[in-house]
């Protein structure tokens, strides 16, 4: 099916789903169209229901055979994440508000993020910017765009103490919180958006040089991670392993060139994962 993948039909459809559901919302949401599910930052809005469900059954009319898992299919437990296991299936993972705390706040920093999934590797990635209009699409082994123009990282050295990143400290474990600390001193900025589409768009457009997330929910990062591997970054897991739509533990470390990712995962990474590991044999 890879080979049928209209590129453009894809970008179209992502287009229109937030053009219905979720642009019509913003700013306009009542009491009763946000609920909260895990605690107070992690929401879900009608527009997030209404726009999954969509595409629910349109990418399957649109490609028969095809699979659609997202993250409030998920949630809800109508969906199950098993499904990525399969080696077999064409299978369209999609975040339909990718940023809802922002969305539900009236912040415009959010996205529909989605990716295909073609014999067990992701094949094609990507985030529209929905309040920017702005489309970043990566096909495996063909590069990456932003609105059409194509992407691809400064392979440029530079201290530590030169670097911009995102890392959010309020999404890591307690234990680790500090060594983000440590990592906001030795670093010229680290920042978070509280939305990963955002955050691997403007990292892919050169805004930034590195992002780590301390949970690999497929949703918010098979497409991003595509992009960046099609821009000639490396983005891998903690354990310094690579990272696939198999994956559903561990943290994610991504950068613009493999120095970056050395240096970050040598000043951040590997204490962060000693401190979290001392915490759990402490514990146990």
């Amino acid at each position: 099916m890879n080979n049928i993948i209209d590129t453009d039909k894809v970008e179209q459809i992502l287009k229109d789903c937030a053009a219905t559901y979720i642009t019509p919302r913003f700013q306009s949401l009542t009491e009763g169209e946000i609920q909260s599910k895990t605690g107070p930052t992690d929401l879900v809005t009608i527009a997030d229901i209404e726009a999954e469900e969509a595409l629910n059954s349109i990418l399957p009319d649109a490609y028969p055979g095809s699979i659609v898992i997202g993250e409030e299919g998920i949630s809800s437990g109508t969906k199950s994440i098993s499904t990525l296991q399969s080696h077999d299936d064409v299978i369209w993972v999609v975040d339909p508000v990718d940023g809802t705390f922002n969305f539900a706040n009236g912040k415009p920093v959010f996205a529909i993020m989605l990716a295909c999934i073609i014999n067990g590797t992701t094949e094609y990635g990507w985030i529209y910017d929905i309040p920017g209009d702005r489309m970043m699409a990566a096909e495996k082994g063909s590069g990456v765009t932003i609105s059409g123009d194509r992407k691809s990282f400064d392979q440029q050295s530079f201290e530590l103490s030169q670097l911009k990143g995102y890392a959010g400290r309020k999404y890591f474990p307690k234990v680790a919180q500090e060594v983000v600390d440590e990592l906001r001193e030795a670093a010229d900025d680290i920042s978070s958006l509280s939305c990963a589409g955002h955050e691997y768009l403007r990292l892919v457009n050169g805004e930034k040089d590195f992002s780590i997330y301390s949970k690999i929910r497929p949703w918010d990062h098979l497409a991003g991670a595509l992009c960046i591997e099609e821009a000639g970054g490396v983005i891998r897991k903690w354990d310094n392993s690579t990272y696939t739509p198999q994956d559903d533990f561990g943290g994610l470390l991504g950068a613009r060139s493999q120095k970056v990712w050395d240096s970050v995962f040598e000043f951040t990474i590997q204490p962060m994962t000693q401190k979290i590991m001392a915490s759990m044999d402490a514990n146990s």
